[in-house]
């Protein structure tokens, strides 16, 4: 089971981590179109109380990604693939304007917490797996710790909500770039303070995790 409680600083508790990740779920199509949720198997699951899940599950049906059917059960909306693709666009765009961001102030983000972060994200790819909700959210606690240090906390609280930008089902699996060392690769790159090097590698970080096989 995922341990939802707060970590680093700065991190949400239970109740944020939950709807992160069940909205990462839904929008990237993990969940596809008509699944039904229920509170006690993704509490299970998450290893967490159903009290988050609920509020998490409130948010997602105020914003149409769930539906309320007969007898309140809630069931997925449809995420096409053409949705998913123009999701995906924006994240390139989000992800070029961090790498910007933290190019400007490399000097002064403290790196250390963001590669520790890579500890987690090992541990879980490793004793349970990139399809795990383990690793998926130590994959959105690196990326949104990310996000936390490129941006000031008004612009990151917004993409604390864009987390479903960040899939992990679809990683290629490419020899020399598995998981943990494309993200320490990608930490590399933005803290080199070099624009260049910042920007291609958070675009082709975000190629490889749609799904691009060409990558070399």
């Amino acid at each position: 089971m995922t341990d939802l409680t707060a970590t680093a600083s700065g991190e949400p508790h239970a109740r944020e981590r939950v709807y992160r990740y069940l909205r990462q779920r839904i929008t990237t199509g993990e969940y596809g179109g008509g699944i039904r949720l229920v509170e006690e198997q993704i509490a299970e699951e998450l290893g967490v109380s159903r009290t988050p899940i609920r509020e998490a599950l409130q948010s997602l049906t105020s914003e149409g990604l769930v539906l309320r059917v007969r007898r309140g059960q809630l069931i997925v909306v449809e995420i096409d693939a053409e949705a998913r693709a123009e999701l995906h666009l924006l994240r390139c765009a989000f992800d070029e304007v961090a790498a910007r961001m933290l190019t400007e102030r490399a000097d002064r983000v403290n790196w250390t917490p963001l590669y520790e972060l890579l500890t987690p994200l090992e541990a879980a790819l490793r004793d349970h797996g990139i399809g795990s909700s383990q690793f998926s959210m130590a994959h959105l606690d690196l990326h949104m710790a990310i996000n936390r240090a490129a941006f000031s906390r008004v612009t990151s609280s917004f993409f604390e909500r864009q987390a479903f930008l960040y899939p992990t089902d679809d990683y290629v699996q490419q020899p020399g770039h598995e998981p943990v060392s494309q993200h320490r690769a990608l930490l590399d790159e933005l803290s080199s303070g070099d624009l260049k090097r910042a920007t291609t590698a958070v675009r082709i970080h975000a190629l490889r995790g749609f799904g691009n096989a060409t990558l070399d």
